[in-house]
């Protein structure tokens, strides 16, 4: 499993649109999705020639940039820090001069520097890296799993209300798990419902996976029953990991797992919209 926790970013964005949608950079790129959730969409990096594969992911910010293409760009690179699963660790950081996806064109984009060799192993391609919420938030935009879309612009499309969080640079879901309230960033980047803390209903065995962080030990959790904007959702496989500790949420809940749609964010109302 790949679980993938942000920490909070900024970038700048050329001719950063107003909450006006006539003012937002609009129009729309056909998407890849591998392993029924992972979203693959094709940017442009400035000086690097070719188009390359991003995976679209709404758990993380500020956005990943593969080690591999910082090294071959001679990026000046400095320390930063990352919360992945739960865990606090060293990374590097560097300023990227020029990123573009769609009509969206980004400039002195700050970027976590991690090695993706990961994900390229497990989608069977290379990946140049994470697109978050810190340039996908710039605008509005629907995510549709169903179409293999990804637009920009124009109104959002409502479903289940999630706020989004300016502290943290995600969506943050208001939810019951196992009779427990939890807030869970909404994350396009894994098929899982993950929590933090252990005496959870219904844990049982320890399951081996994978992070951003390195190899993980998570616990099951067995008939796993979630209430989500006033709605029920039971079947997805969900986790625990023990040890984890995020501030100012408790997990994260993968849109797929819940078998949704897509999502869709108004940037107006700061607010994400998961859709059945």
């Amino acid at each position: 499993m790949l679980l993938v926790i942000p920490i909070a970013g900024e970038g700048n964005i050329k001719h950063t649109p107003g909450a006006d949608t006539d003012s937002m950079p609009r129009g729309g790129i056909s998407i890849t999705v591998r392993k029924g959730f992972l979203v693959l969409a094709a940017g442009q990096i400035g000086g690097v020639r070719g188009k390359q594969n991003f995976v679209v992911d709404t758990g993380t910010s500020p956005s990943v940039l593969n080690t591999r293409l910082a090294r071959r760009m001679g990026l000046e690179v400095r320390n930063g820090t990352l919360v992945a699963a739960g865990k606090t660790m060293q990374v590097e950081q560097v300023v990227l001069p020029e990123l573009a996806l769609g009509p969206i064109e980004v400039t002195s984009l700050r970027m976590n520097v991690m090695d993706l060799s990961p994900w390229e192993n497990e989608l069977g391609t290379e990946v140049a890296g994470l697109i978050g919420m810190d340039v996908l938030g710039r605008t509005n935009f629907r995510l549709d799993y169903e179409k293999r879309q990804l637009e920009f612009g124009g109104e959002a499309e409502e479903g289940i209300a999630v706020g989004y969080d300016r502290a943290s640079g995600v969506a943050l879901a208001e939810a019951t798990l196992q009779g427990r309230r939890v807030r869970l960033i909404v994350d396009t980047g894994s098929d899982l419902v993950v929590v933090y803390g252990e005496n959870w209903d219904g844990e049982k065995r320890t399951r081996g996976g994978v992070s951003v962080a390195g190899p993980e030990a998570a616990r099951e959790i067995e008939k796993a029953k979630m209430l989500l904007g006033g709605k029920s959702f039971s079947g997805s496989r969900t986790y625990c990991l023990p040890w984890g500790k995020g501030v100012g949420y408790d997990g994260f809940v993968g849109v797929r797992a819940l078998k949704l749609r897509g999502v869709s964010f108004d940037r107006e109302r700061q607010t994400m919209y998961l859709l059945n």
